[in-house]
């Protein structure tokens, strides 16, 4: 007798031993370029230079510049033997000091100088009558200049009563380099004892003589010296820088701050109008 073979059993699809389905290949997704970047707008044309060239503003040199160019050689238009100041503003006629009188003869150089830190005033008065020391001379014209700085770590000492002020050391050591202090037999240059004026004349001369020559301006020579003057004094007096005097000179004077400010505002306004000259 024949024997059958039984059918395959029929597996349904989520039991064990059910043929798996193959898997269907699917094809790599074609890749989308990217899109290409925006064209750059055309640069704008070049502006057409003018035919004429022009000239930088030049601006006038501060004080500092010009004390210590040391040198400059160029030709003051002007202002050799004139002894003229340049025309200023008038100052306020009230004095923002408690000590000084409204319309004081030497308010403006006053205010000019406590606002320049020259001379500051102290709690709303400047003190107009008040002594000035060599050291306290000596320190103006520091901040007059500017304040250059003198590292006094590595400066040699050359004057032994410095004293314990770092700022009035600076401008004790700066002024000696500068040939405008010396000291005495023992190197002392005595800062704490009252500025005569033919002292303050000294230093300031020494100061500002040499740069204005460098930049041409000069007024008294050597042999040209007023009314018997000591050669500082009667530089000072031409240059504009102190009244003209009629040899009338008390060198041996103290000088105030009063003094002071305005010595050294006429000497801000020479200094001005020789840059101008130049500029």
């Amino acid at each position: 007798m024949a024997l059958r073979r039984p059918a395959a059993p029929r597996l349904r699809p989520d039991r064990p031993g059910a043929p798996v389905a193959p898997a269907v290949a699917v094809p790599p997704a074609t890749p989308v370029p990217a899109p290409a970047p925006a064209a750059a707008p055309p640069a704008p044309p070049a502006p057409e230079l003018p035919s004429t060239p022009q000239t930088a503003t030049r601006r006038p040199l501060p004080r500092r510049t010009l004390l210590l160019a040391g040198g400059a050689a160029a030709a003051v238009a002007g202002i050799a033997g004139a002894g003229v100041l340049a025309a200023r503003t008038p100052g306020p006629a009230t004095s923002p000091f408690s000590d000084v009188a409204d319309g004081d003869a030497a308010l403006e150089a006053m205010i000019w100088a406590d606002d320049a830190g020259i001379l500051p005033a102290s709690g709303g008065a400047f003190s107009p009558d008040a002594a000035v020391t060599r050291g306290g001379t000596a320190a103006a014209l520091h901040r007059f200049a500017g304040t250059p700085a003198v590292p006094l770590e590595d400066v040699p000492v050359l004057i032994v009563d410095l004293g314990e002020d770092a700022a009035q050391a600076s401008a004790l050591l700066w002024l000696h380099g500068r040939g405008a202090l010396w000291g005495d037999a023992e190197l002392k240059v005595h800062p704490e004892d009252p500025a005569t004026r033919s002292c303050a004349a000294e230093m300031l001369a020494a100061l500002l003589r040499p740069a204005l020559a460098g930049i041409g301006a000069v007024w008294a020579s050597e042999a040209e010296v007023d009314g018997g003057l000591p050669l500082d004094v009667a530089w000072l007096s031409r240059a504009g820088m102190v009244p003209q005097l009629e040899g009338d000179w008390d060198g041996e004077a103290g000088v105030t701050r009063a003094e002071l400010a305005t010595v050294l505002h006429r000497a801000d306004g020479v200094i001005a109008a020789a840059l101008e000259s130049i500029a």
